[in-house]
């Protein structure tokens, strides 16, 4: 499928992208009957749960129906969530294509993210559905929406770089992934409110990007607000500084990719 590809001009590089994520999403959901409804049947199970779990027991008190706070979180959760697990293996499984033909390696997951993104996309739509249905009123704050997806992307693209590069190295980076993304889960606010966090915490809690970017989205989506411009600007400051970390590890390292694997 690969061979006839040989990228030498950016155009190229971008049908390769494409021609990968397209090549993810088919393998992803290809002997799944219900094929791209899991991308959104995921974080609406999940949401179900939670919902169950910490309105009815527990009862956090949040301004919006608890199910839609609760999806407004698992919705970027579940993209960065998958798109980081996803990526960290992504240049081991494609050491064939790595060994047959020369690109930029950093293509490889960079296709899987925009892959995911996809997913996202589709879960953003049905989020907007249960906006509607739930009598949640949309407003301007909404063109905030596209800078906090950049920074997401920002984000997730530049510790996916790393970790993928890295686990050319060291095979055991990808089972430290999985297991930081479960404590990761717990530091994020994906099913309680940035108000749960003693104050006296909150500026070591943003150092953690993703409490940043999911609080960014309940700001616009929900509460009717402009989102804090220092938290997103923090945020978006420290999803560059990964990137750039991200990118010059995976340059240093990728000329052994091929030896490695």
């Amino acid at each position: 499928m690969f061979n006839s590809i040989r990228p030498r001009s950016k155009i190229h590089y971008i049908e390769l992208a494409y021609t990968l994520a397209k090549k993810d999403l088919k393998v992803r959901y290809k002997t799944a009957s219900l094929g791209f409804v899991w991308a959104i049947l995921n974080p609406l199970l999940m949401m179900v749960v939670l919902t169950a779990i910490f309105s009815m027991f527990i009862r956090i008190k949040t301004d919006v129906p608890y199910s839609i706070f609760v999806l407004t979180g698992l919705i970027p959760w579940t993209f960065f969530n998958l798109s980081l697990s996803s990526c960290t293996n992504s240049i081991i499984d494609n050491s064939n294509l790595i060994k047959k033909v020369y690109f930029p390696r950093e293509i490889i997951p960079i296709s899987i993210v925009f892959a995911n993104f996809i997913n996202f996309s589709l879960s953003i739509i049905i989020l907007f559905l249960f906006l509607f249905l739930f009598s949640i009123k949309i407003t301007y704050l909404l063109l905030f929406l596209p800078a906090i997806i950049v920074v997401q992307l920002t984000f997730t693209i530049g510790i996916s770089l790393l970790t993928s590069s890295l686990n050319v190295y060291y095979r055991d980076i990808r089972y430290i992934v999985e297991a930081t993304l479960l404590m990761w889960f717990y530091i994020t606010p994906v099913f309680y409110p940035v108000t749960m966090v003693p104050e006296r915490f909150k500026a070591y809690y943003f150092l953690n990007p993703m409490a940043g970017i999911i609080s960014s989205y309940r700001d616009t989506l929900l509460s009717g607000k402009v989102p804090d411009i220092y938290i997103l600007a923090e945020t978006a400051s420290l999803s560059l500084i990964i990137l750039f970390i991200g990118y010059c590890v995976f340059k240093k390292i990728e000329p052994v990719f091929a030896d490695l694997i």
